[in-house]
């Protein structure tokens, strides 16, 4: 029975721009803050949004085990359960052209796809644990368009 296999293909910067701060701001912070304290809360979204990233990765031989809540990154000192999940996943196909599934909540019954999400407050430097183990990660680079289609950020409330 062939294993199964996790391989990153990308990670990717999430692109964001003034309107998508401002935004992100006014939902977790409130629309009514001013001078010191709104400073403060644009900082804190600038950060989050500016330490997400898309990862891209080819699932092989899916097998029961596989869920995608498994992927994250170890933090020192904290508690697995308040460690970063996987935001705004999505299930593409295995030529990562087109979206098959939006949320589930078993693995898809095809055993070899792709799936993208979001991972906030992303350390390069830090492996990413999945259902199979530890994978390391390429380099951030630029989210190709195709993923900004096919996987767009929502933003946190």
């Amino acid at each position: 029975m062939p294993k199964p296999t996790i391989k990153v293909l990308g990670t990717y910067a999430l692109p964001f721009d003034a309107k998508m701060l401002k935004q992100q701001t006014n939902i977790l912070y409130g629309k009514n803050l001013k001078g010191p304290a709104r400073r403060y809360a644009e900082e804190q979204c600038r950060e989050q949004l500016g330490s997400t990233v898309l990862i891209e990765a080819l699932i092989q031989e899916a097998d029961k085990r596989f869920r995608l809540s498994d992927f994250t990154q170890p933090l020192a000192g904290v508690q697995r359960d308040n460690w970063q999940a996987p935001w705004a996943e999505g299930v593409l196909s295995v030529d990562g052209e087109s979206r098959l599934e939006t949320r589930w909540s078993e693995p898809p019954t095809n055993k070899t796809f792709r799936v993208a999400f979001f991972l906030h407050y992303w350390k390069p430097d830090v492996p990413l644990l999945t259902s199979y183990g530890e994978v390391q990660c390429p380099p951030v680079q630029e989210m190709p368009e195709r993923l900004q289609r096919l996987v767009p950020y929502q933003l946190l409330e």
